[in-house]
């Protein structure tokens, strides 16, 4: 008996393994225990039934242990459990040419096994648990190789809470009245570690003489799988797949940097390369007429699912990732003072970035108008739906006013409620970026340059994200020929704090410059252009703070300056009110015709003549125009955090419009109420170091910049910059004091002595008269 169930073993593994014999398997029909050992997996059918790209190619695949546990009289609430000690898989890149598929062997037994219905053997099969301790995949491409590690692996069913069945029955639920189920699976790992980089020169390529630059490492991860079925047929609807992982670590050097670029490259080229190949038949399990029709809830029963069902009910695919927190530490390993500008002061630079709970939803297909409510974590309305509701408006009473055929009419408006998009969701929680550090800072010395603000963001209702981006593509599901609107992208960002750090900026640029000149020397693939979108930027509270120079000459000198907004919008869609200027007339053309400007004042008379029309400016691609507008902004200075600050310029609302051209930028600013400033003597003289500050650092980036470049002169010459800024009243108060201004809050210490004197007197006076 034992024997006749080994060799049956034996002829349906055989698919799927190489030179498998009865003699590696160990087997106890009672207990449901069975022991396979020195497995080799079939790679042609790991391929196929993976579904990999032909650039990617299975070498080997090695399993030393299996071993499986089924409960014969408990299959209906105890999952057959599988476990396997290691699986070890070599993959190769590579731009060859696959071999040829035999056709007719591997999945077509697949295939037999799909019988159109969804039964016990399907629930149970289903039901399975799957434990593996150590999967490693080493890759190998000749130029770079690395590897690919998961231990503790786990594949387990779970309740709709995401807690461990006590019967295997409550990991799904199930609606008779539309025939749908829903099954929950989950993925943990213990432990991921990813590891790639490029052989050394002259060295063979055997992976343990590679070094290994690019390192990523996190643990306790999982992924949660909810699937939505056809109780009838199995077929699967919709899915929801959720990655969360915990804390993630990354230091990163700026040569690993530049080595993953070139991996980049590199596998962009074998991706292109086989391209060439024509498309690889891939042998799927065929489908039956049943898993072909409408998985609409009305086209089965035409009943409503029930109330249970209905609370756990998703409509759409969707895919997500959950990070708890991510630090990455960007560091400049050079220690050589020749690769450095002259005057640099950062020795050994490092960077940390930190982001707390990062979140990306991916809606493959999804309504284009229809409620958010099921989204995960999403609370709507929103600004983003907001914009979204307003250009698919405008966008539709574009295409009705410009389509002249009634019988086009009344199609767009019996298909537009169908518009479907394609929607990917990016949210951070919170976030911070230090300022450069050196081997020489000090803890104290430690300052973030962006910081998201805490307090502010607990005064918005709701769960307030630092950034909240949305991107949006839509297309007809029925016809490709149908017009859409062009895709949409909307960013929100704030509140948050910004500090102008000059030694920060420095490195950032010497960092910027080193992985611009890797991506040049890369073959990078050529890409299609980015789409024009319809975009949109909401910054909220946003705080630029600018140090002053050293005031340690005088306590009575500020510290910062502060530059404050409550809101500030920047779009390539114009509005009737973004896209009008009152201080637009003859008089400011006239003013602009008599000035001896050095290059660009045509173009720019040109440009600021058409702003006020409702037409774009002509001469540009789409897009290149972008208006600005804000609430009122107040500048300050202050003593430092947590000090009160002393007003310089009043709330004054701005809106601007750039208009972005390949050799010139014009740049046109409008206050929207009466300029008022005050500016005492302290100020002053701040403002004119600073001044005086920003020049010399503009020097120096200059010098900078010759030094990285070599000498080598760029054949684009650099685009002119033309600002032109239109106030119809100014007022501007200078205070010119020799001390401290006296305050009405405040007690004013001149005041204070006569007061301590008058005291004194009165009570030396009435010590007198009691004598």
């Amino acid at each position: 008996m034992t024997s006749i169930i080994k060799n049956q073993i034996v002829k349906h593994l055989s698919k799927f393994a190489k030179n498998i014999t009865p003699d590696q398997i160990s087997l106890d029909v009672l207990k449901g225990k069975s022991e396979l050992k020195n497995i080799v997996l079939n790679e042609e059918v790991l391929t196929e039934v993976l579904e990999l790209p032909v650039w990617l190619r299975i070498r080997k695949a090695t399993c030393n242990r299996v071993a499986v546990k089924i409960q014969w009289m408990k299959l209906k609430s105890a999952p057959i459990e599988l476990f396997i000690d290691e699986i070890q898989v070599d993959i190769i890149l590579t731009a060859e040419k696959p071999p040829p598929k035999k056709k007719g062997a591997s999945l077509n037994a697949l295939s037999a096994m799909d019988t159109g219905s969804y039964g016990f053997a399907n629930k149970v099969v289903e039901g399975m648990s799957l434990y593996v301790n150590t999967l490693e995949i080493h890759f190998d491409s000749g130029a770079f190789g690395g590897s690919f590690m998961l231990s503790r692996l786990s594949v387990d069913s779970r309740t709709p809470g995401w807690q461990h069945p006590h019967d295997l029955r409550h990991s799904r639920i199930s609606c008779p009245n539309t025939n749908r189920t829903i099954m929950y699976k989950q993925i943990s790992w213990q432990l991921l570690r990813i590891e790639a980089s490029a052989h050394n020169e002259g060295e063979s390529a055997q992976r343990n003489v590679i070094n290994a630059p690019l390192r990523l490492i996190t643990s306790n991860g999982r992924i949660r799988i909810a699937l939505k079925k056809n109780s009838t047929d199995g077929n699967v609807i919709h899915a929801r797949i959720m990655m969360i992982l915990e804390d993630i670590l990354w230091v990163a050097t700026l040569p690993q940097l530049q080595s993953a670029i070139a991996f980049y490259s590199h596998i962009m080229k074998l991706v292109k390369a086989s391209q060439g190949f024509g498309n690889i038949e891939v042998l799927l399990p065929a489908r039956t007429p049943s898993s072909l029709a409408p998985s609409n809830h009305a086209t089965e029963t035409g009943l409503a699912p029930n109330k249970n069902f209905a609370v756990f009910d998703f409509n759409q695919t969707s895919y997500h990732l959950n990070v708890k927190k991510i630090d990455l530490h960007l560091c400049d390993d050079a220690h050589s003072p020749e690769v450095y500008p002259p005057q640099w002061d950062i020795e050994s630079g490092a960077m940390q970035v930190t982001l707390h709970t990062l979140l990306i939803d991916v809606y493959p297909k999804t309504p284009a108008a229809a409620d958010r409510s099921k989204w995960v974590r999403y609370a709507s309305p929103n600004p983003v739906t907001t914009f979204l509701e307003q250009n698919l408006k405008h966008h539709f009473a574009r295409l009705i006013e410009n389509t002249v055929d009634e019988t086009t009419r009344v199609r767009l408006t019996r298909i537009w409620p169908q518009l479907m998009s394609f929607n990917v969701v990016f949210r951070v929680l919170d976030m911070s970026v230090q300022c450069v550090s050196d081997m020489q800072t000090k803890r104290d010395s430690l300052f973030n340059l962006f910081e998201s603000d805490s307090e502010a963001k607990r005064k918005f209702p709701g769960e307030q994200f630092v950034l909240h981006a949305e991107f949006a593509n839509f297309f007809h599901p029925m016809s490709d020929s149908l017009p859409v609107p062009p895709p949409l992208t909307h960013v929100q960002f704030g509140p948050f704090s910004l500090l102008f750090d000059k030694r920060t900026i420095r490195w950032i640029l010497y960092v910027a410059h080193h992985l611009t000149v890797a991506l040049s020397q890369v073959e990078a693939p050529d890409m299609e252009p980015l789409p024009v979108t319809d975009f949109k930027l909401d910054l909220l509270m946003p705080k630029v703070i600018l140090r002053l120079p050293d005031p340690s000459s005088d306590s009575r000198l500020p510290h910062r300056l502060t530059v404050s907004l409550s809101t500030l919008s920047i779009s390539n869609r114009s509005t009737e009110e973004q896209n009008h200027f009152t201080l637009l007339d003859t008089h400011l053309m006239d003013y602009l015709h008599g000035l001896a400007l050095p290059s660009g004042k045509d173009i720019l008379r040109s440009d600021l003549l058409q702003l006020n029309s409702n037409m774009t400016v002509s001469g540009l691609e789409e897009g290149d125009q972008l208006w600005l507008s804000s609430s009122p902004m107040w500048v300050e200075t202050d003593h430092g955090p947590d000090t009160r600050g002393l007003l310089l310029i009043t709330d004054v609302p701005l809106k601007a419009s750039l208009t972005i051209r390949k050799d010139q930028l014009n740049v046109f600013v409008e206050p929207q109420t009466t300029l008022s400033a005050i500016v005492d003597h302290f100020q002053l003289l701040q403002l004119l170091r600073l001044s005086d500050d920003i020049s010399k650092f503009a020097d120096l980036l200059s010098t900078d910049q010759k030094f990285l470049s070599k000498g080598k002169t760029s054949d684009t010459p650099a685009p002119t910059v033309l600002l032109v800024a239109a106030l119809a009243q100014a007022k501007v108060h200078l205070l010119l004091t020799h001390g401290p201004m006296p305050s009405p809050y405040e007690a004013c210490p001149a005041i204070n002595e006569a007061i301590n004197t008058i005291d004194t007197n009165s009570y030396s006076g009435m010590s007198q008269k009691r004598r």
